[in-house]
């Protein structure tokens, strides 16, 4: 019989457990969240055995050659003041190349899109801004983005790149930009009970570079996020059989399962997603393990639906590391640690219009959000187009 995932790691377990006794025990060392036998399957690229849900598919933004700006990406969403909004990466043609801005357009019913406006440009002409998403606070609305310099002498090695961050009390009006951290985020921050922000994304400079570690987890206790933003500890990886060797882009997207525990997924090169927690309010995080939850080394969206229900979209692709990302997905689980029932969101045949340096067909990196009775699931679409599908909510019922 082969072996999985999920074997694997409890073999692991058991094998740290009888070294290390109390020091580790199987809670410490077994997937944080597990999908039931047979829910994708993997050897039928067309649907992967599963449904279509029903939804709304709208567009946002479609680029053409008129534009000017012919690459899309890195969406996320937020609902502020009674409207939807979305920020992402605008390129003129290839991924994270210089001169790439990003930009955010708003709805007042999710389906008639403002013109985009222009959130962050980058400072030099080697430079470039990456969306990191949005965080609502009250009456203020965060936006933040990566800014990356010096491309492409360093790239994400560079020591330099960091997050930033305007705020706008009316979505129209923005503050000079705040640097909040260093390292290259795409992801806004999780709020916690009690105030805490808690932020994922990826090493910079020579920690990253050196393979010490590439996944960086912050906290702060400032509710705007605006301030105090501190390294969360993450336990070594070194008794997996790959150490940190299969991690690249980590991309990481936690969520809170009802227990309380902080999950955060993270992206890697296994053909299924890594994933570490947290029980201290993420000041610390356990050693990444390996799930059977199948990934095409592509951003995936987590999120708690108003029943409770935990979400994970992602691309599953076939169980090998950068397969395709034809297919995206929504899963369930009603207790953050099972997933059981799943569906397709978009699954039709999509190519590319406009050629560009690490583009590829596909419906990628969701960004989701809960809206008045559905559920918004962004998305770019062949990295050219940006795509919203309203889910109602009854329909994932």
């Amino acid at each position: 019989m082969a072996s999985s995932p999920i074997g694997d790691s409890l073999r692991a377990a058991l094998f740290l457990c009888a070294c290390f006794g109390s020091l580790a025990t199987a809670e410490d060392v077994t997937p944080p969240f597990r999908v039931t036998e047979g829910l994708f399957d993997l050897a039928n690229q067309e649907t992967l055995g599963l449904k279509t849900i029903p939804g709304e598919h709208l567009e946002v933004y479609r680029a053409t050659e008129e534009s000017g700006f012919r690459f899309t990406h890195h969406p996320g969403l937020a609902v502020f003041q009674g409207q939807l909004y979305c920020s992402w990466s605008s390129g003129q043609a290839h991924e994270d190349r210089p001169g790439q801005r990003v930009v955010y357009a708003r709805s007042a019913d999710g389906q008639n899109w403002s013109s985009p406006q222009v959130l962050a440009k980058p400072p030099g002409g080697n430079d470039r801004c990456i969306g990191a998403g949005f965080h609502v606070m009250n009456d203020t609305l965060v936006a933040g983005y990566t800014t990356a310099y010096n491309y492409p002498t360093h790239n994400l090695f560079n020591d330099d790149n960091a997050l930033f961050a305007r705020i706008s009390r009316d979505g129209l009006t923005w503050s000079e930009p705040v640097k909040l951290a260093s390292g290259f985020f795409i992801e806004g921050p999780l709020p916690l009970p009690g105030g805490r922000c808690i932020r994922g994304g990826e090493q910079a400079g020579a920690r990253w570079k050196a393979g010490e570690v590439r996944m960086r987890m912050l906290y702060c206790d400032d509710p705007l996020g605006m301030s105090g933003w501190k390294e969360a500890a993450i336990s070594p990886a070194e008794s997996l059989p790959k150490g940190l060797k299969v991690f690249d882009y980590t991309e990481p997207s936690p969520f809170v399962r009802p227990d309380g525990v902080i999950v955060s997924p993270f992206r890697n090169s296994s053909g299924y997603l890594y994933a570490s927690t947290s029980r201290d309010n993420g000041v610390s995080w356990s050693a990444p393990r390996i799930t059977n939850f199948p990934d095409a080394t592509s951003r995936h969206a987590t999120g708690t639906l108003p029943d409770g229900t935990t979400f994970l979209i992602n691309n599953p692709g076939n169980g090998k590391a950068s397969s395709p990302r034809n297919l995206l997905t929504i899963a369930l689980s009603r207790d953050g640690k099972t997933f059981d029932r799943a569906w397709l969101i978009r699954g039709e045949p999509t190519t590319m219009r406009f050629k560009g340096k690490d583009k590829r067909d596909g419906w990628q990196y969701p960004n989701a959000r809960v809206w008045k009775d559905s559920l918004y699931v962004a998305y770019s679409v062949n990295k050219e187009d940006l795509v919203v599908t309203r889910i109602a909510l009854k329909d994932l019922k």
